[in-house]
Parts: C-alpha cells; structure tokens; sequence
C-alpha cells in the first residue's frame, strides 16, 4: 500500500502579506468559512477509492492562515480523515501568532494535532511593518508561550532571508532570537522572492524600499548555517533545519516524490504520476463540487523522463543527495548511464560532489541549485 499526504489550503487571512503570491482571502465570514470547509470535506469524502487503497502518513493544513478559523473545523476535517486511518503520524497546523490563544491551541492537541508552524519571518518589528506582517515579535512570543502551556512540543517557525531594508546585524538577532526559544525544533529559511503584482513588488518599484545587496544575502546564508550547526540543528534540505528526528515528514514526502492529495481551492495533487491544481478560486470551487463539477486544472501526466527528471531535482535539495542504487530500484536505469555528461561538468565545476553511493550538491552548488537543476531540465 502506498503511502499518501494530505494537504488541506486554507485561504482565509485577515490581510495579505505584502510578499505572498499564495492564493488567500483576506475577507471572510463565517457563512462561508462554514461551506467551505464542508466542501472540503465533500471533496474528501469524493476520494473514498483513492483513501482507501492508500496509507495515510501525514496531513497539512496550510493557507492563508488554518489558524483564523475555529478549531471545530479543523477536528471536523481530521475526523473524516481517521475514517481512513486512524494511526497518522503526523499533523501540522499553519499559524499566525495574532490568531492563536492557548483554548485554540488545546483544541488543536486534542484533535490530534502534533506540530505547530508558527510564522516569525523577522524578529525586528520595523522588518515586519514594512512586509506588511500583522504580528510583532511580542505577539509571536505571547503565541509561542502558549502553544508551549497548551503542551506543543514540536514548534517549527521560518524566516525570510534579504527583507527589505534588512541589515546583517538585523537577521543576525533574529536567528539569535529563535535560538533562545528551546522548544522551536524545525526551522524553515527562505530567501525572499519578489513575485510580480504584489504590494511588495509595487513598493520597490516605487523607491519605498530596497533589497539587501546579493553579498549581504549570501552573509545572511552562510552566518544562519553556522549559528544553527553549532545549535544542534541539521540543515537536512536546501531551506530546512532540524533538530534530530524533528525533520518535516510532510514536506519530506514531496522531496522524495511520494504521493499527495491536495484538498481545497488552489491546492495541488501528485497521485498515480499525475499532477492537477485545484481551481484558484473559492466560490467556483464551492461551485463546482456541490454541482458535480471537476475541480481540477493544469493537469499533467508525467512520462517516465519527466519523473525522472523531477525525482533527481527533488533529491538533489536533500542533504543525503540522490542515490544511485535506489535511483535504478525505482526506474530500473542507472542514472550515470543517462546522465553522465551533465554529472561530470557539475563535478568539475565544483557544484556537485559523487562518490560510490551517489552525488549531492556542494556548499557552492545549493548557492547556485538553479544552474544544476538546468542540466537535468
């Protein structure tokens, strides 16, 4: 039997981030908070066949903000879940630290809940005004303190390299402050992107902000993995760090290219070497399911090249890098023969490091992954 995630979008938030290009809803009710996770739950229960022939490991709830919505919504979509397995080993909540208080959190522990993603970006709460963030440091802190009454134990929280206006000194004190905080366990570590048509996109532009310089980001890099490694934390994939067996199992199974099942508008789905986008909009989405209508879009059968392709990039983000036995047990190829070429320039140029059990990428080449992964494109 397959193993299978579960990622349920959430899009509700009570403003949109200046950086996010995330399908979201900054304006809600609760009338339609209401129908929309019923049709997440009609579109779960739609996928009976698929849930039954599949081993449940992991579920998600991401956004938007899961955590703006009553925790009644969030037990209901577990509860329909455990129809199918009632074993999951984990579970993991998005939050934003003006949404949280210690009864929600409760409520999230008791209906099976066991990691909690709460959002920093930035201790320094002139960086999070300008990134249009609702939440200070302290608010951040007072949610952290909750969630660690309420009996959470495995805390992951992320920052974002480069903000605007962001000095080495500033991002310096951020690391520095999550580090003080004993039971954050994962990190995620993200450099900024700037996507066109957000408010951020429109303030550069414009003059009202600027960007730290590409050596300054690079700083940020280099000074976050040195204070983490000497923390105890294990940069297991490109942008990720964790305590031993803290590792996100969810996003690790999206790395190793095992299944998912997206739920909700805007969610994705990789099941039987296909992948589809549900619909980016709430209300059709709403629509569609309750008249029997498909919700899927961009669908993508993926040939045998393209998986290949794919499951090369996916592993090269991993620390552990693509294994050369277990590469020919799942294609029944030897990834040397296909790609010998491109392996050794990456080799030469210092991007990729091979030995006997299989090839990963240098400290050089995470700096530079886009040049590798064109070589495999």
């Amino acid at each position: 039997m397959k193993d299978l995630g579960i990622y349920i979008h959430i899009p509700f938030c009570k403003s949109k981030c200046f950086y996010c290009d995330f399908y979201s809803k900054p304006e809600c009710t609760n009338s339609n908070i209401e129908e929309y996770i019923d049709t997440i739950c009609m579109e779960l229960l739609a996928n009976s066949e698929l849930l039954q022939e599949r081993n449940i490991t992991t579920v998600y709830f991401g956004g938007g903000t899961p955590s703006l919505i009553d925790a009644k919504y969030i037990a209901k979509i577990l509860d329909i879940i455990r129809l199918f397995n009632n074993s999951i080993e984990e579970i993991t909540i998005e939050a934003n630290p003006e949404s949280l208080n210690k009864e929600k959190l409760t409520a999230y522990l008791e209906a099976g809940v066991n990691r909690l993603s709460l959002g920093l970006q930035s201790a320094n709460n002139n960086t999070l005004k300008k990134i249009g963030r609702i939440a200070t440091k302290e608010m951040f802190e007072k949610a952290y303190m909750s969630a660690v009454e309420a009996g959470f134990s495995n805390i992951s929280t992320d920052v974002i390299i480069g903000l605007p206006n962001e000095t080495l000194e500033d991002f310096k004190n951020t690391v520095e402050y999550i580090l003080s905080l004993d039971k954050i366990k994962h990190i995620s570590a993200y450099s900024l992107e700037v996507h066109e048509g957000t408010k951020l996109d429109f303030l550069l532009n414009s003059g009202f902000l600027t960007l730290p310089d590409e050596n300054t980001e690079r700083e940020m890099k280099y000074m976050l993995d040195k204070m983490l490694e000497e923390k105890g934390f294990n940069r297991y994939e490109i942008s990720n760090y964790a305590k031993p067996k803290y590792e996100s199992k969810h996003n690790t199974a999206y790395w190793t290219q095992q299944e998912y099942l997206g739920l909700g508008a805007a969610a994705a789905s990789f099941i039987n070497s296909t992948r589809y986008t549900n619909i980016p909009d709430m209300d059709k989405y709403i629509q569609y399911m309750k008249q029997g209508i498909s919700v899927k879009q961009d669908i993508e059968e993926m040939d045998l090249l393209d998986t290949m392709k794919e499951y090369i990039i996916l592993r090269l983000r991993l620390k552990e890098g693509l294994n050369f036995n277990e590469f020919k047990l799942k294609f029944k190829k030897d990834v040397l023969d296909m790609y010998k070429e491109q392996i050794d320039k990456l080799v030469e140029e210092k991007l990729l490091e091979k030995d006997d059990v299989g090839i990963r990428l240098t400290y050089k080449g995470e700096d530079l992954a886009n040049i590798v992964w064109q070589e495999f494109i």
